[in-house]
């Protein structure tokens, strides 16, 4: 399993839809912040602007376009930049909408369709991968990269949406978590520019080397046989990772064992000895000391606590 497969089962990604709308000019809709998501718009016949909160611009969408917005800003959506816009609550309780169908508004000109939905993480307390993603990830209904793929999986969501058949939501929920996975793929291929952490997937080096942590997190990992793995010295390999992922060879081993510790914790009864074997530590006591600089609790107190919460 490659990294970023390894990453993003680790992060639990679900998905889920908000509705399906049928908006008619003018409508404008301001969608409140809401932190812990990524929001997805997808236009499936129409046209609309989006300006994302922080971003300036409006950016215009057509037939077929989609934009996610990775950290839970606030943004509006309109069918014009000129539209005054409308907080969301606003709109959903003025239509009386109750989730079930579409959301119909508007003032009865020119028809957008739009899918909106959103995607949440257990990324217990937060990963690089999310942390750096740009602000808003978008994609063109003209895009030439897996275009085919890309326009028929969005096709067929504006088509569940339409329906009312038995299982449509949960047919569109899992479409839209693989959606992500690609557009986050297609954004490191098609980026010019170094983004912190993600970039590390595109350089075939480091990326060996970043599954080989995470296919084996508790070996005995040194600066310098990572740097073998990467065919590389270990002072420009050290420098390389550091520079890519914005943390060193060692620091990352560590992180990705504690990680696997926190699920361990959680979703297993464990005790704490046998989890430190199984992360890489030959005992509790080194376990503990590496938890507690990490997460500023001991992993007993860690379980406590998330025991606490399920409850």
């Amino acid at each position: 399993m490659d990294a970023l497969t390894n990453i993003l089962n680790t992060l639990r990604m679900s998905s889920s839809l908000y509705f399906r709308t049928d908006l008619t000019a003018p409508w404008g809709v301001e969608v409140p912040a809401k932190k812990t998501v990524a929001r997805f718009h997808i236009v499936i016949r129409g046209q609309c602007w989006i300006q994302i909160e922080g971003e300036g611009d409006w950016k215009f969408m057509a037939n077929g376009d989609l934009v996610i917005v990775p950290h839970g800003a606030s943004h509006k959506l309109a069918d014009a930049k000129s539209t005054d816009t409308r907080p969301l609550d606003d709109v959903l309780q003025e239509v009386g909408f109750s989730g079930e169908g579409p959301l119909i508004y508007g003032g009865g000109g020119a028809g957008c369709c739009l899918v909106c939905g959103e995607f949440s993480f257990d990324a217990l307390g937060g990963h690089p991968l999310l942390e750096n993603l740009p602000k808003k990830l978008y994609v063109s209904g003209d895009t030439t990269y897996n275009s085919k793929w890309l326009e028929n999986a969005i096709g067929f969501i504006g088509h569940e949406a339409a329906s009312h058949d038995p299982g449509a939501h949960a047919i569109i929920n899992r479409l839209s978590e693989i959606i992500l996975i690609q557009v986050i793929r297609t954004t490191l291929a098609a980026s010019k520019d170094t983004i912190p952490f993600l970039s590390a997937f595109t350089n075939s080096r480091i990326n060996k080397v970043l599954t080989a942590i995470h296919k084996n997190p508790s070996n005995d990992w040194s600066v310098e046989r990572l740097g073998q793995l990467a065919n590389m010295s270990r002072s420009s390999f050290s420098n390389r990772f550091t520079e890519l992922v914005r943390m060193t060879p060692l620091q990352y081993v560590i992180f990705v064992r504690l990680q696997q510790a926190c699920r361990l914790l959680i979703e297993t009864s464990m005790p704490l000895i046998s989890i430190a074997e199984r992360i890489g530590y030959r005992s509790e006591a080194a376990f503990s000391q590496v938890f507690k600089k990490q997460h500023g609790v001991r992993p007993g107190e860690f379980r406590r606590n998330h025991a606490r919460i399920a409850s």
